[in-house]
């Protein structure tokens, strides 16, 4: 990419006409109609173990000819607003209504469901899951091996482990099920499950899995109250406001 020249593959599929020109879209990429791509967002990146390997005696110039001819591409759902400087690499599928903020990077195999949020500066690791209406704030990371449900909520600098004794060489599958919150800075360690409507404090660092319906707060997490308790609490606390 030269200045503000991006790059359109001519195996995408672009059924929207508002894709910055300073993008680049690789591969056999699908972008659904009604998606705005900002400018400076690249869909299709190619994976390390095909671009670690270039040397510039076995690549095509521009770089973006090889990493075209390389790439399988992602494909992105209508309505989607993809914000600038987002990378989205190749295999990945966005589903409709999907947004991003800025500097989000989705890498290889990430599924992202209906209507769902990615706040800015957030980092989805290869093969993340994430289901409907999910809202992921700033600055996450969600490493390999994580599944989130439906109605999901994260709050800020959620940390989630996948390995119980680093390194190792088999990852853990840690799953948040549906409608479940957790709050700003809490630890999610490898390998938990964590229950439908159950709440994470903020600060919490989650140690083992949580009962659906539980609130739990503290290092290590424990229970505190029940979901029916803590959605009467956010009433009151609501209503405070109203005249």
């Amino acid at each position: 990419m030269s200045g503000n020249q991006g790059f359109q593959s001519k195996r995408a599929v672009l059924e929207s006409r508002s894709i910055a020109k300073s993008s680049c879209i690789y591969g056999s990429s699908q972008i659904g109609r009604n998606s705005i791509i900002d400018p400076f967002v690249i869909i299709g990146y190619p994976i390390r173990v095909k671009t670690k390997n270039f040397t510039e005696k076995n690549m095509e110039l521009p770089l973006e000819n090889s990493y075209d001819k390389i790439s399988n591409g992602s494909i992105i759902g209508k309505n989607n607003h993809i914000r600038p400087f987002t990378i989205i690499y190749e295999n990945s599928q966005l589903e409709n209504d999907v947004e991003t903020g800025t500097n989000v990077v989705i890498r290889e195999n990430c599924q992202i469901g209906l209507g769902s949020i990615i706040g800015s500066g957030t980092i989805l690791d290869s093969g993340v899951s994430i289901g409907k209406r999910a809202r992921i704030q700033s600055s996450n990371f969600i490493p390999p091996k994580i599944i989130l449900g439906d109605n999901i909520f994260l709050g800020p600098g959620v940390r989630f482990a996948n390995d119980p004794y680093p390194v190792s060489k088999e990852l853990t599958t840690t799953i948040v099920e549906d409608n479940v919150i957790i709050g700003i800075g809490a630890i999610i360690l490898a390998g938990i499950t964590i229950k439908e409507r159950a709440v994470i404090a903020a600060g919490s660092v989650v140690t083992k899995d949580v009962p659906s319906e539980h609130v739990m707060m503290g290092t290590p997490a424990r229970r505190v109250m029940s979901r029916e308790e803590y959605d009467t609490k956010q009433k009151m606390y609501e209503s405070s406001f109203s005249d």
